[in-house]
Parts: C-alpha cells; structure tokens; sequence
C-alpha cells in the first residue's frame, strides 16, 4: 500500500439508491476524505454508478471490507492522487443585517481562500445561511442565495472583522 492519500474507485451496478446513501453516510464517518457517486452507463447499456472515495492509504482494507461487503463489488481500483488544496482562512463573525425599519445579528462563519497567499474566494457557511434565513422570514424574507451573495459581495476581499455589515435595504425582495 502506498503512503498518504489514495483514491478508491469502485463501478457499481446492482445497488438501490438506499444502500449507495447508507455506505456514503458510512464511509464518511469512517474518515473519508471525500466521497463521490456519479451516475454511469455501464455494460450492455445498464444504468450504474462510479464510487470515489478520498482515504489515507493505511485505511484501504477496512474501505475494501465495506466495498465487498456492503455493496458485493468484486474489486475496485487504487488510483494514488495528488490534492492540491488552497489555503482556507477560517473566521467566527456576528453578521449585522440592516434593512429599512429593521435589523438583527447573528453568529457567522466565513472562510477565505488563498492561492500562495493571493486571495481568491470568500465564503459563507451554508448552514449558517439556512439558519439565519430561516429566523428572517417573518421579519424580512430572504433567500439563502440573496443572502449568500450579498454576505460575500460585502466581504470582498477583505479580512472580515469581530462584525460584518450588510445592508439589505436597496434589495427587491418578494412579498411575504
């Protein structure tokens, strides 16, 4: 087995949609990297899937045990992979949403992302963005997306600070 990261990838062909989510869900808590299912044609036409799953090497047996087991694979194949990964910036803000007759704060989390420290993407965490949309629809109903993007226009490149202003107020939003 080689050292580090591997990539397992596995053809599968006769497993309902509850079993694929089950080993997944599985395989995830097993400490898997990353887990992909993508939807493939296989032989004599035959719907299929493609499984590929991020591991440390050393892991590879208790991964294949789940292959064979659960899903009754025959084998699979070890691609050794290099992940490039950027540099992720994590931060903890209170977001302070404005909007005309109103306002309200909530906890936040942002990442940033950086390519040999040149700054390239800012982001909102998703669930926090459902959470706080969700407590804003009966004060001003927001979308997860509208929400999204004017968290990160604001943020731009900046470093986000101990709070974070947005202003809703020139949004046209729907009624409620």
């Amino acid at each position: 087995m080689a050292d580090g990261v591997i990539l397992l990838m596995a053809q599968i062909d006769d497993a309902p949609g509850e079993l694929l989510a089950h080993v997944i869900d599985k395989m995830t808590e097993m400490g898997a990297k990353n887990v992909q299912l993508l939807s493939s044609l296989g032989k004599k036409g035959r719907p299929a899937y493609v499984l590929l799953v991020d591991i440390n090497a050393e892991d590879e047996q208790e991964f294949a045990s789940v292959l064979a087991g659960d899903l009754g694979i025959w084998g699979y194949r070890v691609l050794e992979s290099q992940h490039k990964h950027f540099d992720i910036q994590r931060y903890k803000t209170q977001l302070e949403l404005k909007w005309a007759g109103g306002g309200r704060s909530f906890p936040l989390r942002l990442k940033r992302m950086l390519n040999d420290g040149v700054f390239m993407r800012a982001k909102a965490e998703h669930d926090d963005l459902v959470v706080i949309s969700a407590q804003m629809r009966n004060l001003l109903p927001v979308s997860v997306a509208v929400l999204k993007a004017a968290i990160e226009t604001t943020i731009g490149s900046t470093e986000p600070g101990e709070t974070l202003r947005v202003d809703l107020s020139g949004l046209q939003l729907a009624d409620r």
